[in-house]
């Protein structure tokens, strides 16, 4: 009986480190090459880069507003194309959650003009990259997706197995036990994820999207009437995001070149193959001229390194502009306490995490991290919300400014946590530097400037209004940062 006892122990000791062992491994193995990326710099005139914004909000009569340019840019990228179209899009579906109405069916209308344009211009290339959320990990099939493989466009699902993990606690188990098992597209008797009217999935989809991890880079690259233009963007084409407030950088000329390097990687470890094109140097600007600005593409944990890199040292004169949808990256967290205390002036728009899809949330993280931010700081960093009523505040963008004159941005896919920027899911940002009157910079601060103080319209409140000084609710938002056990 002592001997079964003691077997027993053994084999439930060597089960546990088995799982440490896979855990250690999975999350700080070697990442595919080509990740984790910083690129050189290109010098940008101010007529080849511009800032795009998307924006709900209530005007001066309480009407419901939307301003939308982003992927009306991006559609019109697709009618001039004549050679190549290159798509990297996280969240590419029609499903709404428990939303009654999209305001916009982003999905269809990308897929229709992209089917459109290869029917027209048989010869034209087009790669389309996404994430397996879209399929629900292998569970269903999209309809949109096959109706692009039929137009033989090239379609490619990023590989998340080649990623590292973080989620701590399920993904060892899910690595040991779970993923030979693979998944089917033929239904299952387990509800829908993402849809109420969508057919039921297997649970194997509901046991891989517990990973939480995804490519989340948003991304087009097109031959724009015969200019290689650039859509960096924290907006997907979504049916149930159609109405979220988001932003863009539209750029023109040889950075392209580091959006088809970077997206080559992802293709290359997700078992796929972009097609082969050449970019000619069309580079129009001088280094020497007033206007240029310097553009650097910063992917995965480069975003966190320059983010810091640029928080670091501030002081009286200096600012920080940030508008964020989700803030919980500590070691980001700490930096602006620091620049706070440092005398520089740091002012962060939030969504208040309270809207998902139609769902209530329950404020993390972003409510418990700007209570901090208040307390540690002593009211010295300043916080407003926007008032979200069903959408969302979807922006990630930081602008740092200095006594100098220097000015830099970061903007993009990347939300600022640990997640998002310490190398587990796929993000990719740009890095503007110029100095403060370059007009990029200027928009910038003008489009930060307008949802701050409510400048035609209602934007955003106070930080008394969405304030949350739970105890409980900071412990789980510590609990679900460090282990990776949360959507965040």
């Amino acid at each position: 009986m002592q001997s079964v006892k003691t077997n027993h122990k053994l084999t439930l000791l060597l089960f546990l480190l088995c799982l440490i062992l896979s855990g250690c491994v999975h999350s700080i193995k070697a990442l595919p090459e080509g990740i984790d990326y910083r690129s050189k710099g290109y010098c940008v005139g101010a007529g080849d880069i511009e800032f795009l914004v998307d924006l709900t909000y209530k005007n001066t009569d309480g009407e419901t507003i939307h301003e939308q340019e982003i992927f009306d840019t991006i559609f019109t990228l697709i009618d001039n194309a004549r050679k190549y179209i290159l798509i990297d899009m996280f969240l590419f579906n029609s499903y709404q959650g428990k939303a009654e109405k999209a305001y916009r069916r982003l999905c269809f209308e990308l897929m229709t003009r992209l089917v459109e344009k290869k029917k027209r211009i048989p010869s034209i290339k087009i790669d389309f990259i996404t994430d397996p959320v879209n399929n629900v990990y292998g569970g269903v099939k999209s309809k949109e997706i096959e109706l692009m493989r039929k137009a033989e466009i090239n379609v490619i699902y990023t590989d998340l197995k080649k990623l590292r993990d973080s989620n701590l606690l399920y993904s060892p188990i899910w690595r040991i036990f779970i993923q030979w098992f693979g998944n089917s597209d033929r239904g299952g008797i387990f509800k829908h994820p993402f849809s109420e009217d969508e057919p039921g999935v297997t649970l194997r989809s509901y046991l891989s999207l517990l990973n939480y991890k995804a490519n989340h880079r948003k991304v087009v690259l097109a031959d724009n009437r015969g200019q290689w233009t650039t859509v960096i963007t924290s907006a997907n084409p979504h049916d149930g995001s159609s109405a979220h407030s988001n932003i863009a950088l539209k750029i023109t000329g040889d950075f392209c070149r580091e959006i088809y390097i970077a997206e080559k990687s992802v293709a290359e470890f997700s078992r796929g193959k972009l097609h082969d094109i050449v970019f000619e140097y069309a580079n129009r600007t001088n280094p020497g001229q007033t206007n240029c600005v310097s553009l650097s593409l910063v992917t995965e944990k480069k975003i966190q390194d320059e983010l810091i890199r640029q928080l670091k040292g501030l002081g009286p004169g200096d600012r920080v502009l940030m508008a964020v949808f989700y803030l919980s990256d500590r070691d980001i967290i700490q930096a602006l306490l620091r620049a706070a205390q440092a005398g520089a002036e740091v002012k962060i728009i939030l969504d208040p995490s309270k809207d998902a899809f139609g769902r209530e949330k329950n404020g993390i993280p972003n409510q418990p991290v700007a209570y901090e931010l208040m307390k540690k700081s002593r009211g010295k960093i300043k916080i407003r919300w926007y008032h979200t009523h069903g959408e969302q505040f979807h922006t990630k963008l930081t602008l740092v400014e200095k006594q100098n004159g220097t000015a830099v941005a970061v903007l993009g896919s990347a939300n600022l946590t640990r997640k998002n920027i310490e190398n587990f899911n796929l993000e990719l940002d740009v890095k503007v530097l110029g100095t403060s009157s370059s007009e990029v910079i200027r928009e910038i601060k003008q489009y930060h400037d307008r949802v701050w103080h409510n400048k035609g319209g209602h934007y955003t409140v106070d930080y008394e209004f969405y304030e949350d000084r739970s105890l409980s609710k900071t412990f789980l938002y510590r609990l679900y940062e460090s282990t990776g056990i949360s959507t965040f």
